[in-house]
């Protein structure tokens, strides 16, 4: 099993690129791996329960599913604190799995897996 950290910077404004982070997070996940997504600048927006219920990339995948999935198995969401404070997000009211974060735990957590960046 290995070890895989998606890190998304994209938001809204780019639906495609959010959307295949959480797809790739998913495969890699389905097939047994340990995954941790950390969420920095505008991809802290998909943290906060239902903003990512509407978002399609341009080939018609969904990224809802992708993401009810990784919650249903537990896989953590990391939000840039800063990022997550600066765009007003309280940590009380973020989808299940995710926390505040810090750059500390991002570098940790680089330093033992394989890292994906969107």
């Amino acid at each position: 099993m290995a070890k895989f950290l998606f890190v998304l910077s994209r938001g809204l404004e780019d639906p495609t690129r959010a959307t295949r982070t959480f797809q790739l997070a998913k495969v890699a996940k389905s097939k047994g791996h340990e995954v941790n997504i950390f969420l920095v600048d505008d991809a802290a927006y998909y943290a906060i329960p239902g903003m990512a219920d509407t978002i399609k990339a341009p080939t018609g995948d969904e990224m809802k599913p992708y993401i009810d999935f990784l919650i249903e198995q537990e896989v953590p969401f990391y939000v840039c604190t800063p990022c997550a404070r600066t765009r007003l997000l309280d940590p009380e009211n973020l989808i299940k799995g995710a926390q505040f974060s810090t750059a500390d735990k991002l570098i940790e957590m680089a330093a033992e897996s394989q890292v994906f960046t969107f």
